[in-house]
């Protein structure tokens, strides 16, 4: 395959060329209650060819198979050509490296060594797990995922890799009901190798159907002005969507705005990056898919916008180095800088001392969605609790926070010690960028009376 590759980039005609060749092979096994409902395997190969040359823009081609590779190259290059009369791109440099990072997984690591009907086997009893947690539920949905992805990457500039990776996931949904009242709770984790169960999932699991359960019991929030205090899972959230989103260039159906370089969005205790290098989580890679090296980047040190994320093309046109953040989120699709593992720097303290001397306020412990426009964000919680006196009371649902975005983040007054990460299977989809695994990681967070809606009737 490296031949193939390496000969069909070395006879292309463009100034600049790069081919991408991915296999992904993958299964999902699907259980409503606790009868299986699908279980599937499937394998597909494909890629992408872009070239460009000087005083031309990209010309692309996405492709699925293993033929015709140099034809490819060249029908890319014809459209670079067509694109004459654009802009010209300008690509950052990077260093040019030889990289052979991938060895088969052992055995043990490997889902592609368990029959699918071994999947089938441990995912209803994953079902049971869920289900047998409580009387009160009423039926649930597990969904298990495995994911092996291989990848090829060859430059005309001299860059090679070649990569293997696992992806695993455990995703469900708990129904409770009791006395005609019914709730759901949601839920996932994900990591790198070894099929998803034990321990780890089953915990996931008890978590998700105690949630569902308590919500039996939450009453609808009053809406008005709360301090609210933002668990790690919520607080991360909040950073991806409302700081990391607008910290790169627009893409295609995306946010249209990028947060100025030296802008004060909140306090100096306010520090969010993003580090496609931090070990063992979903998003994590130490190249990008241009071949270029990820970094821990910056994006707000102390309250101002430091940094952005940056692919090759988006730094060379701002004058910047590549971050290694360009991302392809289909088979063959166009990388554009996206976020990895998004990050809030801990501060200094704990729980407790955040809620240390509140007479009334919100505990926000789960994130169904966070929006974020022009308009500004918009968090809906999942699972909340009351704050009396300091301490965690009732549980309450229907949860809203809402607010523009240089106001919320300037509500921002208390940032914990106990950061941990976020280890959901999260997916980020981005306008028509496809969807591309992140994660997130914060501590407890606390903001400065914020108005509080709800979205319960």
């Amino acid at each position: 395959m490296k031949e193939r590759i390496q000969d069909a980039v070395e006879r292309s005609r463009a100034g600049y060329s790069e081919l991408r060749l991915r296999r992904i092979w993958s299964s999902t096994v699907l259980v409503r209650g606790r009868e299986v409902d699908s279980a599937t395997s499937t394998g597909e190969t494909g890629g992408l060819a872009r070239c460009c040359s000087p005083g031309t823009g990209w010309g692309a081609v996405g492709f699925s198979g293993t033929a015709h590779l140099e034809g490819h190259l060249l029908r890319a290059h014809e459209l670079s050509l067509a694109g004459a009369s654009r802009q010209p791109l300008r690509l950052a440099p990077i260093p040019i490296r030889q990289i052979e990072s991938a060895p088969s997984p052992l055995p043990a690591d490997d889902p592609r060594e368990l029959a699918l009907s071994t999947k089938r086997e441990r995912a209803e009893r994953l079902a049971a797990v869920l289900l047998d947690s409580d009387r009160r539920l009423a039926t649930g949905r597990i969904i298990v995922r495995d994911e092996v992805v291989e990848t090829w990457l060859a430059t005309s500039e001299g860059t090679w890799i070649h990569d293997l990776r696992t992806r695993v996931s455990v995703s469900a949904l708990a129904v409770a009901e009791q006395e005609g009242s019914s709730e759901r709770a949601l839920g996932s984790i994900g990591g790198a190798p070894g099929w998803p169960a034990g321990e780890a999932a089953e915990a996931l699991l008890r978590s998700v159907a105690s949630r569902a359960v308590e919500r039996l019991h939450a009453a609808p929030v009053r809406p008005g002005r709360y301090p609210v205090i933002l668990d790690p899972a919520a607080a991360g959230a909040l950073m991806h969507r409302a700081v990391a989103h607008f910290a790169r260039p627009a893409l295609p159906g995306a946010d249209p705005d990028v947060l100025p370089l030296g802008t004060q969005l909140g306090p100096e205790i306010l520090t969010v990056g993003d580090d496609p290098t931090a070990p063992g989580l979903l998003a994590g890679s130490p190249y990008d898919d241009e071949g270029a090296v990820s970094r821990r980047c910056a994006i707000i040190q102390n309250g101002v916008v430091l940094g952005h994320l940056h692919s090759r093309e988006t730094a060379g046109a701002t004058g910047q180095a590549p971050t290694g953040h360009a991302r392809a989120g289909t088979l063959g699709g166009v990388p554009y800088p996206r976020a990895t593992n998004t990050f809030l720097a801990p501060g200094k303290g704990t729980l407790d001392d955040l809620l240390e001397g509140l007479p009334v306020g919100i505990y926000l412990a789960d994130v169904l969605a966070c929006d974020a426009s022009e308009a500004g964000v918009a968090l809906r919680g999942a699972a909340a609790r009351m704050i009396r006196d300091g301490r965690l009371a009732e549980p309450v649902k229907g949860v809203k926070l809402a607010g523009e975005l240089l106001e919320l983040l300037g509500r921002v007054d208390a940032v914990a010690g106990d950061f941990q990460w976020d280890r959901a299977a999260a997916r980020c989809r981005d306008g028509a960028a496809g969807l591309v695994p992140v994660t997130t990681g914060a501590p407890h967070l606390r903001l400065a009376p914020v108005e509080i809606g709800s979205e319960v009737s």
